[in-house]
């Protein structure tokens, strides 16, 4: 399958990568990434007695270690899809979508992810016994070593947009392309969640890798799947943020 469903007006997106560029772009990123954070651990354990990498961590180096995974995420894009399969941004899912509908979408979706995820918390909870692990973004939280407004910029409007090119734009359509819509959907939804590295939270982040697919798959744009991630993001953020000043205030 060469072409991907018609959008809106009529156009279709032309998929001229394929499931083997999908799969070397994860490679070369688990490799490269795992190095990198492995590296930077090394480096902070010399200089720290605490063990982990978001304790010790400060807004200038987290700009600088996210700046990388962005220019790496986004250079294989290019690379791969734009300049060695000659793409346009057009065909990663890069255009106008009714700002209407994309936000009816996100907040029909954002109901349905706290709720999943309010329920899945319960379960584990109430019939397993299983007390939620704090996340890297709590403990990064928590620490106060990074700026709110870094933490804001980076996990609400950086990280979204970054990560709908290269897992819904890219990946998805890598694998749509290769073996069909289902395969595709499940494939990147279990990768997006992978690559989060929080292990508690892996059906959560799956389920929401699968409706940002769904979602991109239906609307052949990247917008409203943008628009989605960022919004829930910057809700979790807030709340998380809210928390901890409350908290504080007692």
């Amino acid at each position: 399958m060469d072409e991907g469903p018609e959008n809106g007006k009529g156009r279709k997106i032309n998929i001229k990568w394929n499931a083997l560029d999908g799969i070397i772009s994860v490679i070369f990123l688990a490799v490269v990434l795992t190095g990198i954070y492995f590296a930077s651990a090394g480096i902070f354990m010399s200089l720290s007695a605490r063990e982990l990498l978001s304790e010790n961590i400060t807004s200038i180096s987290f700009v600088i270690l996210y700046g990388i995974q962005v220019i790496l995420m986004v250079g294989t894009v290019w690379f791969i899809a734009l300049h060695r399969r000659k793409a346009g941004l057009r065909d990663l899912g890069l255009k106008y979508y009714s700002i209407g509908k994309t936000i009816w979408y996100s907040f029909i979706s954002l109901l349905a992810i706290f709720a999943i995820s309010f329920i899945y918390v319960f379960v584990l909870n109430a019939v397993f016994g299983i007390e939620a692990p704090s996340s890297k973004i709590e403990v990064l939280i928590q620490n106060r070593s990074i700026s709110n407004t870094v933490l804001l910029v980076v996990v609400a409007f950086v990280g979204p947009v970054i990560e709908e090119v290269f897992f819904r734009g890219f990946l998805y359509s890598a694998f749509k392309k290769s073996w069909g819509i289902l395969p595709a959907l499940f494939i990147s939804s279990v990768l997006f969640s992978v690559a989060h590295l929080e292990i508690y939270s892996f059906i959560p982040l799956f389920i929401i890798g699968w409706l940002l697919a769904y979602i991109f798959e239906k609307t052949q744009s990247l917008l409203p799947a943008i628009f989605l991630h960022a919004s829930y993001n910057l809700i979790l953020i807030l709340v998380l943020l809210g928390q901890l000043e409350m908290i504080n205030m007692y």
